[in-house]
């Protein structure tokens, strides 16, 4: 697990150096971050930045300004915000992506497994604050991004599992094996076989509304051939949606339509602009801040990032690209991602494995997307990548997403204590029971239930479930679970 989390410490093993201490010698020495919290402190390092084009340094600011400030003097930096307070997720995750930042750092007390989940699912990076060992592995088992913080040594977190939760699974223009692609029914396919995520496409019509299909005509999904561009929603309506030859009763379907569609699933929208410009990316965004969670954007066209930026600042975007066939270098990639603070999403087959490093040591997300086969789609599963983007959504359709569990208990010395979980839909699991700091306590462990303890205090643990299915096994792991031992006799 720890292998898909980085470390942002002063120890020799981290991945990234905290500079504590500020100046020109030790800012230059690699791949480091920095804490700046002050408006004059954060005029000079952004100074400082641009002067030496360190695009590969991370700044984290409890202080939207700060992060603003530094942005305008280099927008290529990789900035982190770290709220005091928020009021709701949607609230912290639209206001720092409006702040030029897709990096949020919480103190790990704060966390659990729904809140990073949720947090990853409307685009952001999630690292934790982290001042004691249990804070680290509170941050590590609600599966965080990194860790941030003084002295951590990664030799010392030793977790059982693959995920705290699993990639987000993205029914590439909704699951369209028995409906057309971007069709509402393929959407109501996607919501069917549990997919986090359905993709579509949108374009814009002659008289400026958003809708969705994938090319810019619909002649080889539907009965004629119109240009959606060139004419009006009322026209483009008139003719009805082709599945297989066979005429269907769906007509072109609005994106406010998708909205509506998913309202009240646990199915979110990714959806990919096929139009850059200006008056489309406003539309857009009267559309999107009528929805009830934020969906995540994405285009192949650079001018549709910076529009998505100047107008749809308040959510998450991603690029998509042929590293293949892609002549950008691994710098230009990620000073990209940091200005226009970017998901990556590459087509899946290409021989750039090295990138796939350098993005994820730098916690850029990478969900790619053409995955054909059982092969692809376990070898992406088991690369802890943010996401997968594929036609065959169906293959996870019963897999565990991630664990619920109690996370605090009291036992009685001489009592049976059973710790339960139950999986995303409300089944009950028996799991196994790991204890943490070698158990200090003497915890006895039989038949997954704590039966004995040899001292009382506070002991630490978590639950752990091996996932067995025909494309592959996987190991979650739950929220870290505190129990008080006491002694019977104790009032």
């Amino acid at each position: 697990m720890l292998k898909k989390t980085i470390v942002i410490s002063n120890t020799p093993s981290s991945d990234i150096k905290w500079l504590e201490y500020i100046n020109e010698e030790n800012i230059l020495n690699g791949l480091n971050a920095i804490e700046v919290n002050q408006i004059k402190e954060a005029k000079n390092i952004g100074k400082l930045l641009y002067k030496y084009q360190l695009f590969d340094i991370f700044v984290f600011s409890k202080s939207k300004q700060v992060l603003n400030t530094i942005y305008k003097i280099y927008p290529y930096s990789r900035l982190v915000y770290m709220p005091e307070t928020f009021n709701s997720l949607v609230d912290l995750s639209k206001d720092t992506f409006s702040h030029n930042a897709h990096t949020v750092c919480l103190k790990a007390t704060a966390l659990s497994s729904s809140m990073v989940r949720h947090l990853k699912l409307y685009g952001l990076v999630v690292f934790a604050y982290v001042e004691k060992q249990t804070d680290i592995y509170q941050a590590v088992l609600a599966g965080v991004d990194g860790l941030y913080g003084k002295q951590i040594d990664r030799k010392q977190i030793d977790v059982k599992g693959d995920y705290a939760f699993t990639p987000f699974v993205i029914a590439h223009r909704g699951y369209h094996a028995n409906a057309q692609e971007n069709s509402l029914k393929a959407a109501a396919e996607a919501v069917r076989m549990r997919s986090d995520f359905v993709e579509l496409d949108f374009h814009m019509t002659k008289d400026k509304h958003i809708v969705v299909n994938h090319d810019d005509t619909l002649g080889r999904t539907y009965e004629k051939d119109y240009v959606i561009r060139k004419d009006t929603l009322k026209s483009l309506q008139s003719i009805k949606m082709t599945f297989k030859g066979e005429l269907t009763d769906e007509v072109l379907p609005t994106l406010p339509m998708f909205h509506r569609h998913l309202k009240d699933t646990k199915t979110s929208l990714l959806i990919e602009a096929k139009t850059a410009s200006s008056t489309s990316m406003k539309r857009l965004n009267r559309i999107v801040n009528q929805m009830d969670r934020p969906p995540l954007l994405m285009s192949f066209y650079p001018f549709a990032l910076v529009n998505f930026k100047k107008y749809v600042k308040g959510y998450s975007r991603g690029f998509l690209i042929d590293l293949e066939n892609n002549h950008m270098s691994v710098s230009d990639i990620i000073k990209i991602s940091n200005k226009y603070n970017l998901i990556i999403h590459p087509y899946f087959s290409h021989s750039k494995s090295n990138l796939i490093e350098i993005l994820k040591k730098r916690a850029i997300q990478y969900c790619p997307w053409g995955l054909r086969n059982d092969i692809d789609l376990r070898k992406t599963f088991l690369s802890g990548y943010y996401g997968i983007n594929t036609d065959e959504s169906i293959r996870f359709k019963d897999f565990v997403k991630y664990l619920v569990v109690k996370t605090k208990y009291t036992y009685y010395i001489g009592d049976t204590l059973s710790l339960t979980a139950t999986t995303d839909t409300g089944k009950e699991l028996v799991c196994d029971i790991e204890m943490l700091y070698q158990n200090p306590l003497g915890l006895e462990i039989q038949q997954n239930q704590i039966t004995h303890a040899t001292l009382d205090g506070m002991a630490y643990a978590y639950l752990t479930y091996t996932v067995k299915t025909d494309l592959v096994n996987y190991t979650l792991m739950s929220d870290l679970i505190q129990i008080e031992v006491k002694r019977a006799n104790h009032e």
